[in-house]
């Protein structure tokens, strides 16, 4: 398989539908391989993560609307925000095992006194730094830029509600001890919501937030993870169902899976598949069990790795979801549909190597 594995306890956990006698899934996780995002450091065995930013002023950046009205005059203290992002994103790669090393440089390496102009390393200090310290490349934070919105109101209900949404922007720059690498720029975003429940009061509504302060440094911790986890490989736990109703190879489909016999299960559930669809027309119960006959097989196939016949077992799961013209058809097809873009794209990716 290469790409996925499956928990070794499948879970088999009933959760029911909704609609009595209609059909049960049985739920399971498997532990899928994703690349990662960004290639830059790719071959990279040693980094440093430098500091060559300025703090950001405190007045700058925050605003605070209370039923509408603007309030002027928002100060919050943010010295302590580079070092949160920057300790995050290196924690972060140096714990994703893709590298040899990962050092800090805390002290910012930016001799300029305006917040609001991007400063760059000079050659000579890139060569330097790259050479102190021994590393194959440097990243650079060059600026980091946080806002936030405090907004309170009342609501139609009578009720006080208050958020803060928060936002930041970071940009940084890429060098390499290797001359045939390119330095190269990238950007990098995150945002956070808080909300307070409806309160009677604006104060209790207010008291359900979190400082401004300790949500913007969250925030900036959350974006250098954020940003370290781009850079890394990972494996991934996702969810996927099986569907069981009252069917002899249904349930017997069922009992090789569980034993992970993939193929087996395979020519249990065809039997249903290829006995009960094609052109003509069939009645709402057998039509059901062609489609989750289906839907079982692509989920099969995706674990051996044959994601075009998961794909085309999936379509046809969907189509016959779709004629049931029931509720709880309808809502088995917008699953179906969301499982089949997430084997589309292994398939793309697949077909891509």
């Amino acid at each position: 398989m290469g790409e996925m594995r499956i928990k070794h306890t499948i879970l088999f956990c009933l959760l029911l539908l909704g609609m009595p006698m209609v059909a049960q899934q049985w739920h399971f996780t498997i532990d899928e391989y994703r690349d990662a995002e960004r290639n830059a450091l790719r071959g990279v065995r040693r980094v440093l993560v430098v500091n060559n930013a300025l703090v950001q002023p405190n007045d700058f950046g925050h605003s605070t609307v209370l039923d509408g009205n603007n309030k002027s005059g928002i100060s919050v203290r943010l010295d302590r925000a580079l070092l949160y992002s920057l300790f995050s994103l290196t924690q972060t790669l140096d714990e994703s095992g893709e590298f040899d090393a990962v050092e800090l440089l805390d002290v910012s390496q930016n001799s300029s006194t305006n917040y609001y102009a991007r400063q760059s390393l000079s050659a000579s200090k890139v060569q330097n730094l790259i050479q102190t310290y021994q590393v194959d490349a440097l990243l650079v934070l060059n600026q980091l830029v946080l806002y936030d919105v405090l907004e309170a109101f009342q609501t139609d209900g009578g009720g006080q509600y208050a958020y803060i949404q928060a936002f930041a922007q970071s940009h940084w720059s890429m060098y390499f001890a290797d001359a045939s690498r390119r330095s190269q720029t990238l950007s990098y975003a995150d945002t956070l919501l808080w909300e307070s429940p409806v309160e009677y009061t604006r104060t209790q509504a207010l008291n359900q937030l979190p400082d401004r302060e300790d949500a913007l440094l969250y925030l900036a911790s959350t974006l250098g993870e954020g940003l370290g986890k781009s850079f890394a490989h990972s494996w991934v736990a996702v969810s996927r169902y099986l569907y069981d109703i009252a069917d002899t190879h249904i349930e017997a489909g069922l009992q090789s899976f569980r034993y992970q016999r993939w193929e087996e299960a395979i020519h249990h559930w065809k039997q249903v598949a290829n006995d009960e669809t094609g052109k003509n027309p069939k009645t709402p119960k057998t039509t059901k069990a062609a489609a989750v006959a289906a839907a079982n097989i692509a989920i099969a196939y995706e674990l051996l790795g044959d994601y075009s016949s998961a794909c085309d077992y999936a379509n046809e799961a969907s189509r016959l979801f779709g004629t049931l013209k029931t509720a709880w058809g309808r809502q088995q097809q917008v699953n179906i549909r969301y499982y089949l873009e997430q084997v589309r794209a292994k398939k793309a990716k697949a077909n891509a190597r």
